[in-house]
């Protein structure tokens, strides 16, 4: 307990330190507020009721984006497996949004879409290719020979997929899910600040910016790292409990 209590608060602690030398040394709130100004303007962030409006409704958006990577990624590359010209003509779409930067697709999709749908349609979009590669990964690893014997023994589809391909799932889509929860936060803030989505945390960080006021873009950074700890802290814990309610 006390060396996982030391493996956080020793980091942190140099970090906290870090930063107050560095503002100490720059001496400029404008371009390094202090870590007293930071936490001032946290506190009147969140004296505020719109703050909770803006934290809730951005957090809304990435699980939506989330879930919908998470289900288009498997169906997808389910269908890349069973059909060829499926995977033939999705493939490169992969590829592609792979290549492309975030910022890219933000601004493109701007002209097409209002805020709330193009935060949500980038967490999809930046959710898609990671999910679309470990359930690609994940069939691909199943032993053939396992599936022969099923195939003998008649063994019903429901069967075939608890026994053996839920379990080969679980081992490459878990970590992918983790990973991309952190990944669609922060494509939905940077989409939310580019896009200047209402009643949302990026809204909050432009409105702080164009008043030039620095520390409370740090206290929404503040903000935007903390909950994204939180969103895959509750990834790990759900699947986890997912996990081990399977008996496995």
């Amino acid at each position: 307990m006390l060396s996982k209590i030391r493996k956080v608060v020793l980091p942190l602690a140099f970090w906290l330190l870090l930063w107050h030398v560095c503002s100490l040394v720059v001496d400029n709130s404008f371009m390094l507020p202090g870590i007293n100004k930071t936490l001032g303007a946290l506190l009147v962030l969140v004296s505020q009721k719109s703050f909770y409006k803006a934290v809730i409704l951005s957090a809304f958006r990435v699980i939506l984006g989330l879930i919908y990577g998470c289900l288009f990624g498997v169906i997808l590359a389910v269908l890349c497996q069973r059909f060829k010209i499926i995977n033939e003509i999705f493939s490169p779409i992969i590829t592609v949004i792979r290549s492309t930067p975030v910022a890219s697709f933000i601004v493109i999709l701007w002209l097409m879409m209002s805020g709330d749908k193009l935060s949500i349609f980038i967490g999809f979009i930046m959710v898609l290719p990671i999910i679309w590669q470990s359930t690609t990964d994940a069939i691909l690893s199943i032993d053939e020979s396992l599936l022969e014997v099923a195939k003998v023994y008649e063994f019903s589809y429901f069967k075939k997929f608890r026994l053996l391909i839920l379990p080969t799932l679980r081992k490459f889509l878990f970590p992918a899910i983790i990973t991309s929860s952190g990944l669609a936060w922060k494509a939905e803030i940077a989409a939310e600040i580019i896009a200047y989505t209402k009643n949302s945390i990026g809204q909050g960080i432009n409105d702080a910016k164009y008043v030039m006021d620095t520390a409370t873009v740090f206290a929404w950074t503040l903000v935007v790292i903390f909950f994204s700890i939180i969103l895959e802290s509750c990834a790990r814990f759900l699947l986890r409990r997912s996990k081990n309610g399977t008996g496995n």
